[in-house]
């Protein structure tokens, strides 16, 4: 009996130590956000921080957790649980994990994740609280979720969506887009960006005239292009589109793009797009 009785006194002592060699004690916690379509996290150069988020444009909501704490003794995967709190209190778990990967001697690291969704009764209007934990607390942020801005100040319509789609010289007809953010650069001629609107409540016809380019990650400008999205009642959404590119592939040089969009010389939109 004494030697079993030994062998847990032994085990007693031993498991604290490997416990603690399993930890951090955070000094510093920083949370940023991030808008994320669905499909893999996005890559660190592609997040686009911000605690102000459009209700009828973001889909997901991304976490990015960045610790510092004193020399790790060693390496292991820390999992971080985030909740949402919304602005009529009730609380979102987040959809995943976010993995933070400690290496052994260092002081900082950093795991991402996509957390927060619209769910089936869409985002509410308000102020979100987000608070991540791993055992113990670790920090909170916040955001503001709002249904965006009227586009003009004489007619109330708002950007619901931006997506891009290959096309030819002509613009591909609604029904026949494939739509994607990654195009092959030995294939693709021109790339198409669609824009969709919803206006409730129009009284008369109108059209209202956009302007669009794209910025390679050099610097260079791909040439404005304009169009006119129009405004029909009794329709309460839209959308309108063109494409930017030349008449044969090979043309695109690799990289990341923003595409800008404008109307009356005011940004109403910044998007990304990759060529490979």
């Amino acid at each position: 009996m004494r030697a079993v009785s030994n062998r847990w006194i032994l085990a007693a002592i031993l498991i604290p130590a490997w416990a603690q060699a399993q930890s951090i004690t955070p000094t510093g916690t920083t949370i940023r956000l991030f808008e994320q379509t669905s499909g893999g996290v996005l890559s660190a150069e592609k997040r686009v921080y911000t605690y102000y988020f459009n209700s009828l444009r973001t889909r997901y909501i991304g976490v990015e957790v960045t610790l510092e704490f004193a020399a790790a003794a060693a390496s292991f995967r820390l999992a971080v649980g985030c909740q949402m709190t919304r602005p009529d209190g009730k609380v979102i778990e987040g959809i995943w994990k976010i993995p933070v990967d400690i290496q052994a001697g260092s002081t900082r690291a950093v795991g991402t994740n996509y957390l927060f969704g619209a769910g089936k009764d869409g985002w509410q209007a308000g102020i979100h609280k987000v608070t991540c934990s791993a055992s113990r607390p670790l920090g909170e942020t916040s955001f503001q979720m709002s249904p965006g801005p009227s586009l003009l100040a004489s007619t109330e319509i708002r950007l619901s969506d931006v997506r891009f789609f290959p096309t030819g010289s002509k613009v591909t007809p609604l029904a026949e887009r494939h739509y994607q953010d990654s195009f092959s650069g030995a294939e693709v001629t021109r790339i198409g960006i669609e824009l969709s609107f919803v206006h409730p409540g129009l009284s008369s016809k109108g059209e209202v005239p956009i302007d669009c380019y794209y910025l390679a990650s050099t610097g260079y400008v791909m040439g404005t292009l304009s169009f006119a999205y129009a405004l029909e009642p009794p329709a309460t959404s839209g959308t309108g589109a063109i494409g930017l590119g030349w008449d044969q592939p090979g043309k695109w040089a690799k990289g990341d793009y923003l595409a800008i969009c404008q109307i009356h010389g005011r940004p109403i939109s910044v998007d990304r797009f990759t060529v490979w």
